[in-house]
């Protein structure tokens, strides 16, 4: 998110930084591309059904660029959208800072930060799981995972799948959970 709306003070300690629950859901290719030019660089209807099923009922946090290419509010999910920009957007709710966030959850909902780069990049110091579909695939890309120091890390589950005829390229699905700090 070019705007700079993730920024990177974390200072803020209120109560409204509560982040039990929070997921971080990506797909990125081997070489960690996760978008060029705004747009996915795969088409993978295997995971984008596992995106659905998965994220359905809860609340999806994403930068302005990835809500502008999503086009609206995806059916039976929440969505939160992270800009410093004024924003008004029939059925999104508008976060100027992380902090924010968990202030704009509704009842029952557990946040599912799902992009862009400078989003995840904010918010995954709040996340406690990581919800990663590895694309086999090296392709080109301007938009990357941001670094994740993978030692704070642990591998919970794997399941690798095939591509079938609607996917560009087998995956790998990785659950990820921090580390439980001593």
């Amino acid at each position: 998110m070019q705007d700079g709306a993730a920024g990177n003070d974390t200072t803020d300690n209120t109560s409204s930084t509560s982040t039990a629950g929070w997921t971080l859901v990506v797909a990125a290719s081997l070489n960690d591309v996760i978008g060029r030019a705004g747009r996915l660089q795969w088409h993978l209807r295997s995971d984008l059904q596992r995106f659905k099923r998965m994220t359905m009922g809860h609340a999806l946090l994403m930068g302005r660029k990835t809500y502008v290419s999503i086009g609206r509010p995806l059916p039976g999910r929440q969505t939160i959208v992270l800009s410093r920009q004024q924003l008004a957007w029939e059925g999104v709710s508008l976060a100027q800072h992380i902090s924010q966030v968990a202030g704009l959850v509704e009842a029952g909902r557990q946040v599912m930060v799902v992009g862009g780069a400078e989003v995840y990049r904010a918010a995954l110091e709040h996340c406690d799981t990581i919800w990663l579909t590895r694309v086999m695939a090296e392709v080109p890309g301007d938009t990357f995972l941001p670094t994740i120091d993978w030692q704070q890390w642990q591998l919970d589950q794997i399941e690798r799948l095939e591509a079938s005829p609607d996917d560009d390229w087998p995956t790998e699905f990785q659950v990820w959970r921090r580390r439980q700090q001593p």
